[in-house]
């Protein structure tokens, strides 16, 4: 995936401009939630639990459809401006890919807890959010799925980048993309863009480029997704008749 011809920029994690860090997903971690799920990249790693749907506060409470609340906590001390940022774009980002007219009048509460961030943060966070809210059983529309680009000073465009590959980027991009099979072509995917998020000056080409990455990125990640849900559920205890 690299956006310039020669040589290839070498990553510290020897892995390939268009490759994922290794992925962790953890469903069911949290007894007293409804639904929860420990999501990393590597060393960015997060901790998603959803209530709900539930009672609301009145002050809240919309007559035709759910309230989702997102809060974010770091992982250590009180949460700040970044925190407030992160709930605005989880919120904005999953609101359209959940179906919420199915339960009115209720509130459905996903919090984030931040145990470690190497880099793309976001994008884990929604990734852990939408394994979450699929083990919580929230009605969705489709499959989320969260990825960052860092475009660096020689050209290369690199998926999923760490920290130091972050830093070191003139932009970064964190796309969030909801992948849902077509009911006339059931093979195919569709792909809706619900977040684009950029720090930095990219340009068309390259902001297209990266686009196109993130979608690809997306199906590997909505297949991880179903790969650790049917996991989890295969451990189940048998029930007793």
């Amino acid at each position: 995936m690299a956006a310039a011809a020669g040589p290839v920029l070498a990553r510290a994690d020897l892995r390939t401009p268009n490759q994922l860090r290794p992925l962790s997903g953890e469903p069911g971690v949290l007894s007293r939630a409804d639904g929860s799920a420990r999501f990393s990249h590597d060393k960015t790693e997060v901790i998603v639990a959803v209530y709900g749907p539930a009672e609301v506060k009145r002050s809240r409470e919309q007559l035709d459809a759910a309230t989702i609340e997102v809060i974010v906590r770091p992982r250590a001390g009180i949460p700040g401006p970044p925190e407030r940022e992160l709930e605005q774009l989880l919120a904005s980002t999953l609101q359209p890919c959940l179906i919420t007219t199915l339960h009115p009048r209720t509130a459905i509460s996903i919090v984030v807890q931040v145990v470690h961030d190497d880099g793309g943060l976001i994008s884990a966070a929604l990734n852990g959010a939408c394994v979450a809210l699929m083990h919580a059983g929230v009605p969705m529309r489709g499959v989320l799925a969260g990825c960052a680009i860092a475009m660096m000073p020689s050209g290369d465009a690199l998926l999923d980048p760490s920290l130091e590959e972050q830093q070191a980027a003139t932009a970064c991009v964190t796309y969030g993309v909801e992948l849902r099979q077509r009911a006339d072509q059931p093979q195919t995917m569709e792909r809706r863009l619900l977040l684009s998020h950029v720090r930095g000056r990219i340009s068309q080409e390259h902001y297209d480029l990266c686009l196109r990455a993130a979608q690809e990125a997306g199906v590997c990640l909505a297949a991880f997704y179903r790969r650790v849900l049917q996991r989890a559920t295969s451990e189940l205890p048998a029930e007793v008749e």
